[in-house]
């Protein structure tokens, strides 16, 4: 028989082997695979080496000095005490060092005092360190006896009632399990969660939470069976932002200060939130992003060109140059000696003229008369026919549509413009590697970002950072004019907020799972994302008025200008006008 299984299978002796029974509460609850962490006084070592020799699994051993890289990793702990005082100041240490106090703790009292290991004392100053998973191991007339505590038992909250467990019995006890989920059943015990008015996220009616966050941390508060209530940040507002003095503001305040017990704000998750909190399971995703008042309308003038594309454009351009092109080859030398070789006619050398007239719809006076001429104009007259029957169905359409500047894509377009930028305190942090963004940022208060919106929506040049769900509710809402960036500022895990270690976070996280799994946030999220838009009583077509002609009366001032500069040129140098049909 191996030793450990004899030290399992017998009875403590009178010697108060307060070793051999924490060993046996190991073995029963500890992960063997993880490495479990051994505090003892140097002034007892009673217990210490019979419970190293039978447990056989990786400890480390701890005699009051701390490494925190390594300490913070571990989340099993043995504590050998001779007595209350120095268990307390373990703690201490445990909280100095940010250690993990929802882990395993079997804590071994020695002294045979009474009064210095009392377990009602040590169960009380165990809640104040939210340590709750726990077994205290203690001698009572020579015998090694164990107890735990269950925070809500017998429907009454904060409850510090130590409960004694049967000999050999360290896993389960008739409230529950020793080292699991003890808050899986809050028997209505009031949960508090800070929050704030955010559309879609959350509302709160008669201080009850509806929206896609709020509808689901209902759900969660019926799963555990608790009384939820709910406030707003005690100071500041938003969902908070660490000042460079430490001091935390907004909703993760109430958390940090223990006035909350949770946060649910569907926050992005920050370096410093995610250092100073514990997150929950991530149960959607949030995406923050820039968003700016719409670009300005183009010119008025520039309408008559909106019929054709780029490559519409470019199309007709090469057109008319290949126009041009053979108007000064038939003006060539080369074009002239080639006539006279053959002995044909010399066409009109007003090819551009022509060419022009027919693609204005103008009449022809005459014809070529030669074949090959013929066709080549007469697919001209196609060609332009065609290009202006198409350029005029599109033209009324053109004229009394608005047209855009093109709109910012990128954080630098905005610098570039010398526009501000800003938003929430906390997302300045995404940017703390690039100076031209985080040493401009312009800190908003959350109770300022829909205003500001509204103002960016009617011309103010201000870029903000926001949530781009809040941003499309307030389009919808407010018909706002708003152009949201296609470059992100993050997209974020959405999570719930708790102090550091808080014991509530394993609860939380198996009401997430089985709502995750079952749909039930994104479907929440749908609903209350998928808002019809507003009817803001329907914006009837445009009128074409004088405004939207601009382009066309300004090139009709302009041919009149040329022609009278033309005819008082000719007027005064004698050169009179004769129509080029005369040299067909």
């Amino acid at each position: 028989m191996a030793i450990s299984d004899y030290y399992l299978s017998s009875s403590t002796n009178d010697n108060l082997n307060l070793g051999d029974e924490a060993v046996k509460v190991a073995l029963q609850n500890f992960n063997l695979q993880y490495t479990t962490f051994l505090y003892f006084n140097t002034t007892f070592f009673y217990g210490v080496e019979l419970f190293l020799r039978v447990f056989g699994h990786k400890v480390v051993v701890n005699r009051g000095h701390f490494r925190p890289a390594l300490t913070r990793k571990l989340s099993q702990f043995v504590i050998f005490g001779s007595d209350t005082s120095e268990v307390e100041q373990f703690f201490n240490v445990i909280k100095e060092y940010e250690m993990d106090n929802t882990g395993k703790f079997i804590i071994v009292c020695q002294s045979t005092d009474s009064i210095d290991c009392d377990e009602r004392t040590l169960t009380r100053m165990l809640w104040d360190y939210k340590v709750v998973n726990v077994v205290i191991i203690k001698t009572e007339t020579t015998q090694a006896v164990c107890y735990t505590y269950y925070p809500i038992a017998d429907e009454a909250c904060n409850n510090t009632a130590p409960v004694k467990l049967e000999k050999g019995q360290y896993v389960r006890t008739s409230f529950g399990a020793v080292f699991e989920m003890k808050f899986k059943n809050l028997q209505l015990c009031p949960l508090i969660g800070s929050t704030f008015i955010q559309t879609p996220y959350m509302n709160l009616v008669f201080g009850k939470p509806v929206g896609s966050d709020g509808d689901l941390l209902r759900m969660i508060a019926e799963g555990l069976n608790t009384s939820l209530e709910m406030m707003t940040p005690h100071r500041g507002d938003g969902w908070g932002w660490r000042e460079p003095n430490g001091t935390w503001m907004g909703s993760l305040a109430d958390v940090d200060e223990e006035i909350a017990n949770f946060s649910m704000t569907s926050g992005a998750v920050t370096l410093t939130r995610f250092s100073d909190f514990q997150m929950s399971l991530n149960y959607y995703t949030s995406n923050v992003v820039w968003v700016s008042h719409v670009a300005p309308v183009q010119n008025e003038a520039l309408k008559l060109m909106h019929p054709f594309r780029a490559y519409s454009r470019i199309a007709l351009i090469v057109s008319f140059l290949i126009v041009v092109i053979c108007a000064f080859f038939v003006k060539s030398w080369f074009w002239t000696y080639m006539c006279r070789t053959s002995n044909a006619e010399t066409p009109s050398k007003s090819v551009v003229f022509y060419a022009w007239m027919v693609c204005m719809g103008q009449s022809l006076i005459k014809m070529p008369t030669k074949s090959s001429f013929l066709q080549m104009t007469m697919l001209w007259v196609w060609y332009c026919f065609l290009i202006r029957t198409a350029y005029q169905v599109y033209l009324i359409s053109s004229l009394k549509g608005k047209f855009y500047e093109k709109d910012f894509e990128t954080i630098e377009d905005v610098i570039n413009a010398k526009y501000l930028f800003g938003g929430g305190p906390a997302l300045k942090d995404y940017y703390s590697e690039y100076p031209s963004v985080y040493d401009n940022w312009v800190n908003i208060n959350t109770a300022d970002i829909i205003p500001t919106v509204l103002n960016i929506s009617q011309g103010m040049k201000f870029v903000i950072a926001m949530n781009s769900d809040t941003a499309k509710m307030v389009i919808r809402k407010h018909a706002a004019s708003l152009h949201i960036l296609p470059q992100k500022v993050v997209t974020s895990p959405t999570v719930i907020f708790f102090k550091k270690f808080s014991p509530l976070v394993e609860s939380f996280n198996l009401m997430l799972s089985r709502l995750i799994s079952s749909g039930f946030p994104s479907k929440l999220h749908q609903i209350y994302t998928s808002v019809k838009k507003i009817d803001h009583g329907g914006e009837e077509g445009e009128t074409l008025q004088i405004l939207h002609f601009t382009a066309c009366y300004l090139i009709l001032i302009s041919g009149w200008v040329v022609s009278f500069i033309f005819f008082i040129v000719e007027f005064y140098f004698g050169r009179y006008y004769q129509h080029p049909t005369e040299d067909l």
